[in-house]
């Protein structure tokens, strides 16, 4: 488990002046949790992924990953093996001249031999259906195709913990239903082992394939709950704070007792935008 607690973080610009990003946020990442998280820009969605990743420092409060302060995994570097994140940008973290490479250079770093990486190599590049892009450059891929291996990349280490920083705000439609029903299936197989998933996403109808869904406004948790209650339930807080609702939501809201086809709610499948 995650556990923050009364999290801020607050930027200087000068002596005068200074931004908090969060303001003492509370909140947990259970085991086996799929989580979407949406909010205006500027509510702190980002800070709060990089401050759980070890990459931004709070001004108080803190975070335990499993138990353990966070400030003593990342000075061990343990934390690199319970945390992977994937950024908005896949360009900003793919670090090879080859596909394949790219997937192994985490199990590189951490002294796997060579036998075991390779297999680990092979099975990952499959199940992500990348085997026949494995000889070429990253820089040759499409954007979908960047955010796939990417994903990959990070998923070969085994994280427990999956942090994804808006994957999908780069990509075409097609390509936002082909990552997140690829998410689906890690979640999936492996949510046995309590891995977690943490989707930070611009797109409400994205975090509706959620089973828990958080909102953020001005640094704080506005709503937690399931996405079926937040998007018909709190539509009046989501209208204030200029979050869209979905449109299935809406109708559902606006006609009660309707029973919508279940189809419609699968985001990662269905055709519409």
């Amino acid at each position: 488990m995650i556990k923050c607690r009364n999290l801020c973080v607050d930027y200087q610009h000068d002596k005068n002046k200074s931004t908090s990003a969060l303001n003492n946020l509370s909140f947990d990442i259970g085991d086996s949790e799929f989580i979407g998280m949406i909010g205006p820009n500027g509510s702190g969605k980002s800070t709060l992924a990089f401050c759980i990743a070890g990459l931004q420092s709070v001004t108080s409060g803190t975070i335990e990953i499993d138990g353990g302060d966070i400030n003593k995994l990342i000075k061990t570097r343990e934390i690199r093996d319970m945390i992977g994140v994937v950024f908005q940008n896949p360009d900003d973290q793919l670090l090879t001249n080859m596909v394949e490479r790219e997937v192994a250079f985490a199990l590189e770093n951490r002294s796997v031999r060579r036998d075991d990486m390779v297999k680990r190599v092979n099975e990952i590049i499959d199940r992500f259906q990348i085997a026949d892009l494995k000889g070429q450059s990253p820089n040759q891929l499409s954007g979908g195709q960047k955010q796939k291996l990417a994903i990959a990349s990070v998923m070969i280490a085994n994280p427990k913990y999956l942090i994804l920083d808006e994957p999908t705000s780069f990509l075409d439609i097609p390509d936002r239903r082909m990552i997140l029903k690829q998410l689906k299936v890690e979640f999936q197989a492996r949510a046995c082992e309590g891995f977690s998933i943490l989707l930070i996403t611009q797109f409400p109808r994205e975090a509706a394939v959620c089973s828990r869904l958080i909102v953020l406004d001005k640094g704080q948790v506005a709503a937690d709950d399931t996405p079926e209650k937040i998007f018909t339930e709190r539509q009046a807080l989501l209208n204030s704070i200029g979050v869209e609702i979905p449109v299935e939501y809406q109708i559902k809201k606006a006609v009660p007792g309707i029973q919508l086809p279940a189809y419609i709610f699968d985001y990662s499948t269905n055709n519409t935008a």
